[in-house]
């Protein structure tokens, strides 16, 4: 055989194994997508038989002042701090990171009005609370992001040394 006959079938041969290569990457990604989908579909009509009926999303309603003023005594006002020296009339304590159970024993009917608050719109801690308990079931939830800070500086009523509750 030629010089040339043996790089022609090399190149050839090459290039064989390149798209036999793309072809099985092809195939091993498809397995894996497939793989990937069918465990989404597991887990949502493993969810679907749990809940029985189809779940409607909750969406969390932002509050301004004025609506969270007209609440007190009427919703479960939540402080997502988790204590504090000051916070709104009537709130209770109940952390961010709370864990599931003590969600559950402050918080009995997943279905009563809850507002949820924290420092001030800067803080993170109410809304990661509010999702969490939208992921707990609680159907209800309403959200305050001026906090404890803009309540104060509008000399709404409030109640100290919270951190008993």
């Amino acid at each position: 055989m030629s010089t040339m006959m043996i790089r022609l079938l090399s190149a050839v041969s090459l290039a064989v194994v390149a798209i036999l290569g793309a072809d099985l990457s092809a195939t091993e990604t498809t397995k894996t997508d497939t793989k990937e989908t069918n465990n989404a579909k597991k887990h949502v009509e493993k969810h679907a038989k749990d809940d029985a009926k189809p779940a409607t999303p909750v969406v969390i309603a932002e509050k301004n002042i004025d609506e969270v003023e007209a609440l007190l005594g009427k919703a479960i006002i939540v402080d997502a701090r988790g204590g504090g020296d000051e916070a709104i009339k009537g709130a209770i304590f109940l952390a961010a990171n709370a864990d599931d159970k003590d969600i559950k024993a402050k918080l009995k009917n997943k279905a009563a009005e809850i507002l949820v608050y924290c420092g001030s719109v800067s803080c993170p801690a109410s809304m990661t609370l509010a999702d969490r308990l939208v992921g707990l079931g609680y159907t209800n939830i309403a959200h305050y992001s001026g906090g404890i800070k803009e309540w104060t500086e509008n000399n709404k009523p409030t109640d100290s040394d919270k951190t008993k509750a």
